[in-house]
């Protein structure tokens, strides 16, 4: 069967128009910004939903990972796809250019919007960011006194040396045989318990002469024989250094969170700047042929005279 021959339209024009048509290449960022804002905003619902406090009730960070990196490589070349066909589309070419000339031509349109895309999002997530630490600034320095205090506390409750140093030192059952109350550690001594437990664990495990004077100074403060005061030390320093290790496998797991999230949106702009390109170079094309879409909406293409 013999295929009819496609029509090309003569859309060039004359005169000394610069090469780059810049209203196409804004139409195609706005378009491509506003795919992308919308896909975004979607998977951002998405990702609440999947995620959670809870272990059980959420998935694993390897398929969190897997999706978050599917989604923005799906958004970021589906935005720039449809921005980087709508300029080359709109671009109106010049008539004197080859026709190898007009589809680069058209594909640097592609690359334009990509890289003002790009950029105009990087400068919204500076402001954005300036602005919420302009913000933030602000509050603070209203609320210093009282916001410095809290912190402090907050800190000084969810510091892990901070409770060993409170279960080093809670006071010894007084004996049977008296009604004498067990001493109280004064804040010396706790300060003290807690700056050699801060700075001189090493490898799970105190120095024989630090062991020693916190064990005599546990049992002066709490009432407590010696081996059960060695006993609260060794206790204390396993559960401190545990939660060091801890603290360390979640910062660790962090880092490598934000490396890969950096790697995969850097990935995925890249291939979205191949994708605009292309998209750019086959709206040119359809732009020259005079490709006709209505029938994808339930209507007839036109007959012009």
């Amino acid at each position: 069967m013999a295929t009819s021959p496609q029509t090309v339209v003569d859309v060039s024009v004359e005169g000394t128009r610069g090469y780059i048509d810049w209203p196409a290449v804004l139409a195609g960022v706005v378009l491509a910004s506003a795919i992308s804002f919308v896909l975004f905003t979607f998977g951002t619902g998405i990702g609440l939903s999947i995620t959670s406090p809870y272990p059980e009730r959420s998935v694993s960070p390897t398929g969190f990972v897997l999706a978050l990196g599917l989604w923005v490589l799906w958004v970021s070349i589906s935005s720039f796809i449809a921005g980087g066909y709508l300029a080359g589309r709109m671009r109106r070419r010049l008539g004197t250019a080859s026709e190898h000339e007009i589809e680069v031509r058209d594909a640097v349109h592609g690359l334009l919007v990509w890289a003002v895309g790009v950029l105009v999002g990087a400068l919204i997530a500076a402001w954005v960011t300036g602005l919420a630490a302009s913000k933030t600034a602000d509050v603070a320095a209203g609320a210093a006194t009282g916001a410095t205090a809290a912190a402090a506390q907050v800190a000084d409750e969810a510091n892990p040396n901070a409770y060993w140093t409170d279960v080093l030192l809670r006071p010894g059952a007084p004996a049977a045989a008296t009604t004498t109350a067990a001493p109280v550690a004064t804040s010396e001594a706790r300060l003290e318990a807690q700056r050699i437990m801060s700075s001189r664990i090493t490898e799970g495990k105190l120095p024989d002469e630090d062991r020693a004077y916190l064990t005599r100074r546990v049992m002066d403060a709490t009432g407590l024989s010696e081996a059960d005061a060695a006993a609260r030390v060794d206790a204390a320093v396993t559960g401190l250094s545990q939660a060091k290790a801890q603290a360390q496998r979640l910062a660790e797991r962090a880092r490598k969170f934000s490396v890969l999230l950096t790697f995969i949106t850097a990935a995925s702009l890249a291939i979205a700047a191949a994708a605009s390109w292309w998209a750019a170079v086959i709206g040119g094309r359809h732009r020259d042929q005079a490709k006709d879409f209505s029938h994808l909406f339930g209507r007839s293409p036109s007959i012009r005279s």
